[in-house]
């Protein structure tokens, strides 16, 4: 490989996808080892949940940068390039610091793939690794991370955190982390360290119970959403954001404008405020209102319910499970309820799509299915015939139904076709998969 060519790197990275995900911390642990245990000299705040870590993690790391800290964030996956994973200072990694920083470590990579820790490192293991070096590096005051999978086995918990804040929990990744809730809660929970403080965003008594048990195990503290912190007023809203008041841990805060749609949003800025509150607390410093509302106008989240054409309204959503989908249906009727709505849907064939399919036929006018055509992808002929089963049933209960159903072959062909069916006044929107953001950049 060329030393510090980022395609080199991204060519290695992306090589590394055949290792798949293998939980555990041996690996990435003996890399810390190595290279002099970079994720000792920064603190973090860690974010796990099922929907919703990286839209905190961003606005939590621009909150803390903006108060003059120097604070950065990780996360994933990413939908156009590795860049998007890590960023300090305010700005995602440049190719070029990215690139350095892979080939500073490369050397490290090679030991622990020598040593064969059940096989080589991951992608996500060797991505972690280089945010935790970069921490090191550049000499960064706390970086905002958020889990990949679960919490106990991720690669991130192999650093301890300060700050812990947990979304919520719903069931996702069941093959690994477990069938109930509870066993879900239980793997995120692994990742509160001793005298932690905690902010939890779940109303679930079951997840909050666990949590609580782990907060006295390890003499930490939580906070929970409604009873610690909570939305006090929704002001103004519409498709452009929302101005709130906020009750946080240690203060009110009134006036905040958030520039992100979608009442789960406003749910994650309450959390990223409280993860600041907390933080900062540590250090000997207070959240000041000023400085949230200009950190967030400077906070861009892509593909959660943004919109990215006007004419017609065209949204782009990462909505990628049951959870997701049924917040995301909630948040078109709720801002276009008389408008005819042109869904496209693409989704995993690893993910719950029969529940997702469910939801989005309550709202589609027009259902366009198709694929992003990954290995991962769900095939165009299974989300119809899927889609069609669903029907016959709603038909005989004489509920509402799409008008009409089309099978496209891949993304982009769906957007020039929806882009050509919409009126005006209609509504398009594609959801159902991350993956399937990588196409919205051709419109």
């Amino acid at each position: 490989m060329k030393n510090n060519n980022f395609k080199e790197a991204c060519r290695y990275l992306d090589g590394t996808l055949v290792f798949g995900i293998k939980p555990g911390l041996e690996r990435i642990k003996k890399f810390l080892q190595l290279s002099n245990h970079p994720e000792r000299k920064t603190d973090f705040i860690h974010i796990v949940g099922t929907n919703g870590k990286t839209s905190t993690a961003k606005m939590t790391a621009s909150i803390l940068n903006h108060h003059g800290l120097k604070s950065g964030y990780y996360i994933s996956p990413h939908i156009h390039s590795y860049t998007e994973r890590i960023a300090f200072g305010g700005k995602e990694i440049s190719e070029n610091d990215f690139s350095t920083i892979f080939f500073e470590i490369f050397p490290f990579i090679e030991k622990v793939n020598s040593a064969n820790i059940d096989g080589s490192m991951t992608q996500f293991e060797i991505l972690t690794s280089m945010m935790f070096y970069l921490c090191a590096k550049e000499n960064l005051d706390v970086m905002v991370m958020e889990a990949g999978m679960g919490g106990r086995w991720d690669a991130t918990n192999s650093a301890d955190a300060k700050v812990v804040g947990l979304t919520g929990v719903s069931l996702e990744h069941t093959q690994i982390l477990g069938r109930t809730i509870r066993q879900i809660t239980s793997e995120k929970s692994e990742v509160i360290k001793n005298n932690c403080l905690i902010a939890s965003n779940s109303t679930c008594s079951k997840v909050n119970n666990i949590l609580f048990n782990k907060s006295i195990q390890t003499h930490s503290m939580l906070y929970i959403y409604k009873k610690d912190f909570k939305i006090l007023k929704v002001i103004t809203e519409s498709i452009e954001g929302a101005e709130l008041s906020l009750k946080g841990i240690y203060n009110d805060y009134d006036n905040i404008f958030i520039p992100l749609a979608g009442d789960y949003q406003k749910k994650n800025l309450l959390l990223s405020l409280v993860l600041s509150e907390l933080y900062l607390g540590t250090v000997s410093l207070k959240v000041e209102q000023e400085k949230v509302n200009e950190a967030l106008k400077k906070t861009n989240i892509t593909g959660r319910f943004q919109v990215i054409k006007r004419k017609p309204l065209f949204i782009a959503d990462a909505s990628h499970n049951p959870e997701g989908i049924k917040n995301f249906v909630k948040n078109i009727d709720k801002y276009f309820p008389d408008r005819k709505k042109i869904i496209i849907f693409s989704v995993l064939k690893d993910k719950d799509y029969k529940k997702m399919i469910e939801e989005i036929i309550k709202i589609a006018d027009t259902l366009i299915i198709s694929s992003s055509l990954t290995d991962r992808s769900l095939s165009v002929k299974e989300v119809k015939k899927n889609a069609l089963d669903i029907i016959s049933v709603l038909k005989i209960k004489n509920k509402k139904y799409p008008e009409k159903i089309i099978a496209i072959d891949n993304i982009e062909n769906s957007m020039k076709y929806a882009l050509n069916l919409a009126k005006k006044d209609d509504i398009i929107s594609l959801t159902g998969s991350i993956t399937n953001l990588e196409f919205v950049k051709t419109i």
